[in-house]
Formats: C-alpha cells, structure tokens, sequence
C-alpha cells in the first residue's frame, strides 16, 4: 500500500489495477444551464459509476492493492454510505471480508447498497460517534483500516477520473469538485497537477459543513465537530492527509446554501433527467451563486453520485417541522 503522496504513475497504476471494475464514466452537458449561465459546463457522471459513486474507484484500488496477508485479515471502514457501498463492493470481488461502520441515520438507498455487496454492517447512533467504533473494530478484529480519504491508495484510485476528463474533454478552463474528507479533490488536484497544470482546480462545501473552507482560509487545522447537512455524504471533515494537499493545489473553495443545495438537485433532476445526490448537485449549485467567477469559461463538474432515498426527496422534506 502507498505510504507517500500519490504521482500521476500511480494513479496511472490504479486505472490499471481497477480496469476490471471501474466504469468509464459518461460526459453530458446542457444547452439549458449553458444559456443560463453564459458559460460552457461538462458533468461528469459518476451517478452512472458502478455501486453509484465514484467511491468504488478508491476502494477497488485499495482493496486490490492488498497483500495475501492483508486479505486474510480483513477490512474495516467508516463510512457515511457510499465508500461503505464500494468496500463492499470491492471486497467481494476480491473475496475479502468487509466491516461498514455507519450512522443510523445513513440513507436507505447507501444502506440497501452495502447489504447488496454482503458488507458486514456495524451501526451508531451518530456521527461523532463513529471513529471510536471504527477504531474499536479495526483493533478487535485486526482488520486492515481502509479510511474513506485519509488512504493514499484511496486518493491515487479517486485521481483516475482525470485520466478520463482528459480524454473527454480536450479543452477546459476549471474542474469543480465537492468536498467532504477531501480524498477526491485530493486525488484530481495531484493528476490535474500533471496533466492540466495551467487549469483552476474549485472545491465546494455546504454552508453547513465548511469545515474545509474555513481551514483553507485561515491556512491552519482547525478542531471542528461534526455537522448536518442534506449533502450528507460531505459532512465528514477534511482529513489529516487531505488538508495539506488541498492547501497546496486548490484555488478557491465557494459554498451554498441548503435551500440552494435543495433547489439546484431538483432542477437537475428535472432539466437533464438524471438521478443526482444534493452532494454533488452541490457543485451546481456554487457554480450558479458565484457564476461571476466561471463566466465565460469551460468548466467540469464532477457529479459524484446518485445514490437517493427516493422516499425521502429533500425537496419534500422542506417544511415538515
């Protein structure tokens, strides 16, 4: 397993590794947000990925990355749903035990995707209450700890999304990105460091959960507790890893509301017909408030799953108080 920050080889590497697995994920784009906006948007459609998020790309790569010994050990991991999904996933392709520590209050449809995967289950009853029973899994059971984003296997398998964007789109000016732990960014800043030197690399957080973003701009870590948002796969926060990556290569991070959040994942899925999570709708949704700063430009949307509790739409959740 890696144990320093990953290359472009690597990540390169893991495209390969991963090859058997990952899907070569659709470009779409829409003349409707085109005009409105007045600039020109790719999405990349990691909703179609397999498991539904681009999780499984970091978890096949470090799955596949184990040793004989480490298979045998077994896996743990923390998970707010989809990196819990594509461990699963990844384990029983490769014939490895899996344990998903997750919050009770995770969404059916993450829920649904770990037990299609025989994933072994372990629920809390909150967030703040998940590393300790992570921690005491992995030491219990002497699994091998695979962290949704403080993982540099994790990151090198997230990274591989910009060997696709490259071959997709020739031209383009900035690539937008949501942020929760901060290994996907982490891992499209070090390819795009590369590959695309020249190109803005945005990051985008919940007014919520701004825990990057706060950190970014005071240049330091900063002890936060967790909270809640709609986008709930991005209120985790940002990894000891991750942080310092994100430092050095992102631009700028922007936010949006959760009314902003809410109203941009219903117009997506009313104007190009795809089922998306808020926490990806995420990255529209800060393109639209802050769309003085895209103007003009040719930007990629990195759509990072669609993974929905279709009983519980948060549009209709509005207003139930």
């Amino acid at each position: 397993m890696l144990t320093e920050r990953p290359t472009l080889s690597d990540i390169k590497d893991a495209r390969f590794r991963t090859k058997s697995i990952v899907r070569n994920t659709p470009i779409l784009t829409s003349e409707y947000f085109n005009d409105l906006l007045g600039m020109e948007l790719f999405f990349k459609c990691e909703n179609f990925q397999k498991t539904g998020s681009f999780k499984i790309r970091g978890a096949s790569n470090a799955i596949f990355s184990l040793t004989e010994d480490e298979a045998i050990q077994g896996v743990a991991c923390q998970s707010s749903g989809n990196h819990g999904g594509a461990i699963a996933c990844a384990a029983k392709l490769k014939g490895v035990h899996a344990d998903v520590v997750m919050a009770k209050s995770v969404s059916k449809a993450k829920i649904h995707n770990v037990k299609r995967y025989n994933g072994n289950m372990i629920f809390c009853e909150s967030m703040s209450e998940r590393d300790d029973l992570f921690l005491k899994t992995v030491k219990e059971n002497n699994r091998i700890s695979i962290h949704p984003y403080d993982n540099y296997d994790v990151i090198a398998g997230q990274g591989t999304i910009v060997l696709e964007i490259v071959e997709q789109v020739p031209e383009f000016d900035s690539v937008v990105v949501p942020i929760g732990g901060g290994g996907l960014i982490s891992g499209i800043s070090l390819a795009l460091k590369e590959l695309k030197p020249s190109t803005k690399l945005i990051g985008c957080e919940p007014e919520n959960v701004d825990d990057t973003f706060q950190m970014y701009k005071a240049n330091k870590r900063i002890e936060m507790a967790h909270r809640i948002s709609v986008a709930d796969g991005l209120m985790a926060i940002v990894g000891q890893l991750t942080l310092p990556i994100i430092q050095e290569n992102v631009n700028d991070i922007v936010l949006a509301s959760e009314k902003e959040i809410i109203d941009t994942t219903r117009l997506v899925w009313e104007r190009m017909k795809i089922v998306i999570e808020p926490s990806c709708a995420l990255v529209l949704a800060a393109v639209i408030k802050n769309k003085e700063k895209f103007t003009g430009q040719k930007i990629v949307l990195v759509i990072t799953g669609g993974n929905v509790d279709l009983v519980t739409l948060p549009w209709l959740e509005v207003g139930k108080d």
